[in-house]
């Protein structure tokens, strides 16, 4: 992780010497991990099986992390609006069955990302 645009550069020097090729993404550490089990069938429904938190904060591998279904620490709001999104995704894609989402949620705001989606259930 770099705190600063010369760490950012030293790490970037020190990558590039190993490859010519450097991918840099935004840091979410410390953020949380939150999944959400959904079902649509071919008439449309959908249903919410469950959602999950992983106790660790975003970055340590979900197969790897202690995990909590339901979610302990979310408000009703974010607990909303991740379940909507979640039903609007699965619509999006047009899967019929089963589909996996996870997110990576702030902790201080309502800023989150879909960071993986699964036609599959956890």
């Amino acid at each position: 992780f770099a705190n600063s645009n010369e760490e950012l550069k030293a790490l970037a020097s020190q990558a590039l010497a190993h490859s010519s090729q450097l991918i840099i993404d935004k840091s979410l550490r410390g953020w949380k991990e939150v999944e959400y089990e959904v079902v649509r069938d071919a008439f449309d429904n959908c249903i919410t099986v469950c959602n999950m938190e992983n106790v660790d904060p975003l970055g340590i591998h979900t197969g790897e992390s202690i995990v909590v279904a339901p979610s302990q620490t979310l408000s009703n709001k974010e607990y909303n609006m991740l379940r909507t999104t979640a039903i609007n995704v699965i619509r999006h894609f047009g899967v019929i069955g089963e589909c996996n989402i996870q997110y990576a949620l702030n902790p201080y705001s309502e800023e989150y990302y879909i960071i993986e989606v699964n036609a599959r259930l956890s």
